[in-house]
């Protein structure tokens, strides 16, 4: 009789663990399906193409991406949201996350309250490139041809209220130039107008946009990491000329709210040790990424911390939710 109070915690405690052990071995029963929201070919595309592959190989299950550009993201952060949070459909946030609820007026999901963050696994400084026939090889060089010509300058980005928007509209507050902007619907859009001439200057992420770099058709004339980019390691920083200036891109897996913790730990784990495998470093550092892991706990502190930032930018830069 004076052990019955004792198996009568023990039983239940029993019950909880064994199905959450099972659903924690049997996941992913199916491939896991990745929305990204930006086409194929760009940043968010290649980067989870390149940890996809090896997530695979540790899950036992193929990686499916699921391309759904649009609304800077919002349309694949909305598919995600209302998904079975089973872990079998992930989204591959992006900065973008942190940035559009502040530029519309209202989104079909809660960003802090509808996702489970799950992992970090990679930072990325944007780069300031010009078309090669513009005459400026500095931010220095910028500013003060912008203010010559005000609005005359045209510069692309990868839609309204994104990363790259928001990234070129920190410098003009911080200066006063005045450039146009020309919102596309991806940065590989944005480059390849840029390659060619018809606006002149783009602040994309790195890994999409190396490649131009590197064949000539675009110039780097700054990053806007707070350090030099050991990719581009001649290439100034923007806060060597406008002190403070920081822009990140960032790439990690979040999936809607409600995920079992057995299966967050268990996708942790493997985008943890793909993270150390030298050919994944090799090819994510050759587009200019920095592989860098944060688990569930972190990752969501930097979301937070993130939202605060990029508050503070849309307000600079004058945009206001439902005037875009």
């Amino acid at each position: 009789m004076k052990r019955f109070p004792i198996y009568a915690v023990m039983l239940p405690a029993c019950f909880w663990l064994a199905p959450h052990h099972t659903f924690a071995a049997e996941y992913p029963s199916r491939p896991v399906r990745v929305a990204v929201p930006f086409p194929p070919g760009g940043t968010s595309d290649i980067l989870t193409r390149i940890i996809g592959e090896k997530l695979a190989a540790g899950l036992g299950q193929q990686i499916v991406v699921d391309n759904r550009p649009g609304a800077g993201g919002v349309i694949a952060t909305d598919i995600v949201a209302k998904a079975n949070p089973d872990g079998h459909t992930l989204y591959m946030t992006f900065v973008s996350h942190a940035i559009n609820p502040y530029v519309y007026a209202k989104l079909p999901y809660d960003t802090r309250k509808d996702f489970t963050p799950i992992a970090l696994f990679a930072l990325s400084p944007n780069v300031v490139v010009v078309t090669p026939s513009l005459p400026v090889k500095s931010i220095k060089d910028l500013i003060a041809l912008a203010k010559s010509r005000p609005g005359q300058i045209n510069y692309g980005s990868a839609g309204v209220g994104t990363n790259s928007h928001l990234s070129a509209e920190m410098i003009t507050a911080a200066t006063g130039a005045k450039m146009t902007h020309i919102p596309y619907k991806g940065a590989p859009q944005a480059n390849a107008d840029v390659a060619t001439g018809l606006v002149q200057l783009h602040i994309p992420s790195m890994p999409v946009t190396m490649p131009l770099i590197q064949a000539g058709r675009l110039r780097a004339i700054a990053v806007t990491s707070s350090k030099r980019s050991p990719v581009l390691p001649d290439v100034p920083t923007v806060a060597e000329t406008l002190p403070g200036y920081e822009s990140l891109a960032w790439y990690g897996f979040i999936g809607p709210r409600g995920m079992p913790q057995p299966v967050v730990d268990r996708l942790n784990a493997e985008i943890q040790k793909a993270l150390k495998l030298p050919d994944l470093i090799q090819s994510m550092s050759r587009q200019g990424a920095d592989p860098t892991y944060m688990n569930a706990n972190d990752f969501s502190a930097y979301i937070e911390s993130e939202l605060t930032r990029w508050g503070t930018a849309v307000k600079a830069a004058g945009l206001k939710p439902g005037n875009l």
